[in-house]
């Protein structure tokens, strides 16, 4: 196998990719939610209307490879992902080991040699399914030049085995605990947790992020999708705290395959005495951990403050720039990206990036003005 040739097919057809994959792509198939099909579907259909979607498929035997991305018009082709990817990376299926992925990954490169001056992939963040380093090596070997930069960091939390609640709980700085524990005696809040979604809900979602410190911008349909599509699935985690009959928190997760997502979460300010943020975020990470019995719990990108008292790991997200460097077009850019490498703080501070990227849409701002 491993000196059979690759094919590539490159179409701008989601029709034809779903033929073609033959449910690799679905769920249970992809290891998490931000690698399937109708993700990329969707987000292309809201975020990328304009932009014509250049899909590639790398095969050789059994093992496949995707690429999703879109032309931006410009001369660059960037990954589908925007503030609400936790993740950007090639997809695979029955591809045994990193050097099969590589191999996949090259010659999708290839493939794109000619279509633009420039490949731009983020976020990245290192795992098990597709590194950064991988990433780069296998746009090396399709011809590319490649700029590798930390440009944000991320927060996880990785638990023990069968560990508890409980447990985890008593891990916490003590303000936090002594937070809720003075809150809920004096604020109780009633909290319930959905596995569906339905318009009174959906409603209360809303009302409380209107009345939120969270900046305007969201896409409430797309995001209604998304949950909708879950919670058919049984993996959608809809928590509500309510003062009285008023909504004053909200947090949307999803659960799959022994990880916890935190997709969007949001308080009343008005209500900030009461706490309801932290009251509501206990109730779900003792659901996630007790009752839906996760391994990891992933809280999106950026690395706010707040995020470091419920998960002490902190890992960096990357941006991957690729240049063709025959053509001249790209070569300004290409300097721009080396020049914003070299002052990037290393992997392990980030010092100028904690500060910097605060949430997905500072990091991709920053990511933007990088490039410029």
């Amino acid at each position: 196998m491993e000196g059979d040739p690759i094919q590539v097919d490159c179409t701008d057809s989601f029709a034809r990719v779903r033929a073609q994959a033959e449910g690799r792509l679905d769920a249970g198939a992809q290891p998490g939610p931000f690698d399937r099909l109708g993700w990329f579907e969707a987000l292309h259909a809201r975020a990328f209307p304009d932009a014509r979607p250049r899909l590639l498929h790398a095969r050789r035997g059994d093992a496949h490879g995707w690429l999703f991305l879109a032309e931006q018009g410009t001369g660059a082709i960037t990954g589908i992902a925007n503030w609400y990817s936790f993740t950007f990376r090639p997809q695979f299926h029955g591809a045994p080991d990193d050097a099969a992925k590589r191999d996949l990954l090259a010659a999708m490169a290839r493939a794109l040699k000619g279509h633009g001056n420039r490949l731009r992939f983020h976020p990245i963040v290192d795992d098990e399914t597709a590194t950064a380093a991988l990433i780069a090596e296998g746009l090396r070997a399709g011809g590319w030049h490649v700029v590798t930069r930390a440009m944000a960091r991320k927060r996880l939390l990785h638990l023990t085995p069968g560990a508890a609640f409980a447990d985890y709980w008593a891990a916490r700085p003590g303000e936090l605990r002594a937070t809720l524990r003075r809150k809920q005696q004096r604020h109780p809040l009633a909290i319930t947790i959905h596995d569906h979604v339905d318009d009174a809900l959906w409603h209360d979602l809303q009302a409380v992020f209107a009345a939120s410190w969270k900046p305007h911008g969201d896409d409430f349909p797309f995001l209604r999708g998304f949950a909708g599509a879950e919670a058919a699935a049984g993996r959608l985690r809809l928590g509500l705290a309510r003062l009285g009959e008023r909504p004053v928190a909200v947090e949307l997760w999803t659960v799959e395959r022994g990880t916890a997502y935190i997709h969007k979460l949001a308080f009343d300010e008005t209500a900030a005495d009461q706490s309801p943020g932290t009251q509501l975020s206990h109730a779900m990470f003792r659901h996630a951990i007790d009752r839906d019995r996760v391994g990891t719990i992933d809280f999106g990108t950026g690395d706010n403050d707040y995020k470091a008292n419920w998960m002490p790991d902190s890992v960096p997200m990357r941006q991957i720039d690729a240049f063709d460097l025959s053509r001249p077009a790209s070569w300004k850019a290409a300097i721009g990206a080396h020049l914003s490498a070299i002052t990037q703080p290393d992997d392990e501070g980030m010092p100028g990036a904690r500060k910097a990227g605060k949430g997905r849409r500072a990091m991709l701002a920053a990511g933007d003005r990088a490039r410029r």
